[in-house]
């Protein structure tokens, strides 16, 4: 009787044209080969000691000049097609052993390890955004892919104090890249597959599990002049429920129902009477905050 009812939801679904195949970038584990879900995200965080990635991206035209941008999953660097800056953060122009670097004024510490620096001004975030940068991996073959991108982006949400101020963003390794990847029509590189090994134009990482290149991609850099310093970097971090492995991101096909219905549901659960009555919120809740419902994980 459940199969049915959920088979003749979906038909009224597809009649109504809000059945539709996407693509989205959600939490994956390697292991188990399957799609995790918001909650039970929510349900497998761990504390963790994970390495941290300083690296320096060249900007064109401006000699010596680099964004200074900072990430807690290395692996997720050679998807790299843009950088977001907070329009509304001031940003640092400062020089360090002849070369200048632009991060946030709140995150100037990050430089004082390498040495002594110079503040030379400062500029807003919206004035950057365009500017456009070599990535660190162009020279592989996805890498003709990836440049059609890196640019600076504007994103609200980039925090002052965290890393650098300036976000490397993947829109085929994680949720809030992906979103941003769609909104200002940026190229999506997915490296990696469903047992989180890297897929054939990824060059030295081809075939490699993506919690276990860290030291290489930090090599890389380094050969390339990319590399600026690592850290370890304590975090909670999501781990699958079920075997207890890491998460990555990653892009999926899945099948969606589209939401514009919301406001037709949430009428009925007004209507409905709820025991315990806290259900009602909890409900409306789901419906403001899923977007579109991605109903296959496969």
């Amino acid at each position: 009787e459940n199969n049915y009812a959920i088979w003749g939801f979906l038909k009224k679904c597809h009649e109504e044209g809000l059945l539709y195949k996407g693509m989205d970038a959600m939490p994956w584990c390697p292991r188990c080969g399957t799609g995790i879900s918001e909650q039970e995200r929510k349900e497998g965080y761990k504390r963790v000691d994970d390495t941290a990635i300083f690296a320096r991206f060249p900007l064109h035209g401006r000699d010596r000049e680099f964004l200074l941008v900072w990430t807690t999953t290395p692996w997720t660097l050679p998807a790299n097609v843009a950088v977001a800056v907070n329009p509304y953060l001031k940003y640092a122009r400062a020089r360090q052993h002849g070369d200048t670097y632009y991060l946030s004024v709140d995150c100037l510490h990050v430089l004082k390890e390498k040495g002594a620096y110079e503040v030379l001004g400062e500029v807003m975030g919206e004035e950057m955004v365009g500017w456009t940068y070599d990535g660190p991996f162009d020279e592989l073959p996805i890498g003709e892919q990836a440049k059609q991108g890196h640019r600076v982006i504007p994103w609200s949400e980039v925090a002052a104090t965290d890393g650098t101020g300036l976000v490397h963003i993947a829109p085929g390794c994680g949720k809030e890249d992906f979103e941003l990847g769609k909104e200002f029509e940026l190229p999506m590189l997915a490296p990696i597959n469903e047992e989180g090994v890297y897929y054939p134009g990824y060059g030295f990482l081809e075939g490699r599990k993506a919690q276990e290149v860290a030291d290489a991609v930090q090599e890389w850099l380094r050969e390339k002049g990319f590399y600026y310093k690592r850290e370890t970097y304590s975090h909670d971090y999501p781990h699958c429920w079920r075997c207890g492995t890491a998460l990555l991101f990653r892009a999926v096909n899945e099948w969606y129902i589209n939401m514009k219905w919301r406001d037709r549901i949430a009428a009925v659960v007004d209507k409905a009477r709820w025991i315990p009555e806290w259900g009602h919120d909890q409900e409306l809740d789901w419906l403001k905050n899923m977007g579109d419902w991605m109903i296959s994980k496969k």
